[in-house]
């Protein structure tokens, strides 16, 4: 037990990270699957003022529409992380995303919909 006790703490944050699983497994408090077939998955997503998810990937390319306003950091299992104000009714195309952790910094509730290849 102490020797799997040893691994665990002389693995990097980054190392652990690596195996963060999607989204709506990682975090299901915050991502709800909408409906899905076997081309696309539509995720609601949902943070609540100062909510910061569970590290966690998108593996394939995805459309982000913000349902409100929304006032974020995201981080990255390097330690860094990037402050993103974004406005409702906004669209974000994105590619296959590694793992990071979103953090709601806003005031407000953070939504948006996510639309995205399988």
């Amino acid at each position: 037990m102490r020797i799997a006790a040893a691994i665990l703490l002389a693995v990097p944050l980054a190392g652990l990270a690596q195996m963060a699983p999607k989204h709506y497994r990682a975090a299901p408090e915050v991502y709800k699957v909408v409906e899905e077939n076997d081309k696309f998955r539509v995720v609601e997503a949902t943070w609540q003022p100062g909510q910061r998810d569970a590290w966690h990937s998108h593996s394939g390319a995805e459309v982000a529409y913000r349902l409100s306003d929304c006032k974020s950091r995201i981080y990255t299992p390097d330690g860094k992380f990037r402050d993103v104000d974004a406005k409702a009714a906004t669209v974000n195309f994105n590619p296959p995303i590694g793992v990071h952790s979103f953090e709601n910094t806003g005031r407000s509730v953070c939504r948006a919909l996510l639309v995205e290849r399988k």
